[in-house]
């Protein structure tokens, strides 16, 4: 792919990525919004629609990894493991500025993915699926999201405890409650995605007696 190209594919992707996470932000302040529990204070009203908001974006911008991944790829080519220089890793040097913030935040979403799956054996020890480091989306932020079914993700972020040592943070963010459930063990993420196929099959039973 040349540069032009490139460039073009790159800037599209980053537009489709931005209007999914605001869409996903829209529907999920909408849903807390409309949906917040009837007796949460009214001075939580706001923290809570801000919540389900960020639950949607994530959430949103998860499932268009499916798709945008593949192309992220094919713009971010892979490098020998011990490259002498920049431009011999198949990325060129940039000319500008705009160029290089485009390399530095693609390798600080990079970063942020290796990050989120080499701590993950702190809720997942058998290092078979969460530490996949290719299954996980970095952000410029340095948060990432794993992708778990539709509707539901993992979030990663790290933040510095009162020593001002850096700690790992894993939370479970679904489209039905924006509220982020704190996971500190794997099983807790097969409980809810088992308990997500028990009422989809309760429903569709549910659908299907109503029919006849």
């Amino acid at each position: 792919m040349n540069t032009f190209a490139r460039r073009i594919t790159a800037a599209l992707t980053e537009a489709a990525d931005t209007v999914t996470m605001l869409t996903g932000a829209a529907t999920g302040a909408w849903t807390g919004y409309t949906y917040a529990p009837s007796g949460l204070d009214a001075a939580l009203h706001l923290p809570y629609t801000g919540a389900a908001a960020l639950a949607g974006a994530l959430v949103f911008a998860a499932a268009a990894d499916l798709v945008l991944i593949p192309i992220r790829r094919r713009l971010t080519p892979s490098a020998p493991l011990y490259p002498p220089a920049l431009s011999d890793r198949g990325a060129a040097v940039p000319g500008d500025l705009d160029e290089a913030l485009g390399q530095i935040g693609a390798a600080t979403e990079t970063d942020a993915a290796h990050r989120a799956a080499q701590a993950a054996y702190r809720i997942d020890l058998s290092k078979s699926l969460l530490s996949n480091a290719t299954r996980w989306r970095g952000y410029t932020n340095a948060d990432a999201t794993f992708y778990l079914a539709p509707g539901a993700v993992l979030h990663h972020h790290r933040e510095e405890d009162q020593y001002g040592v850096l700690e790992h943070h894993y939370l479970l963010l679904t489209a039905e409650d924006p509220t982020p459930v704190p996971i500190t063990n794997v099983a807790q993420l097969h409980e809810d995605l088992a308990s997500r196929a028990r009422e989809t099959t309760k429903a569709a039973v549910e659908v299907a007696s109503n029919a006849v």
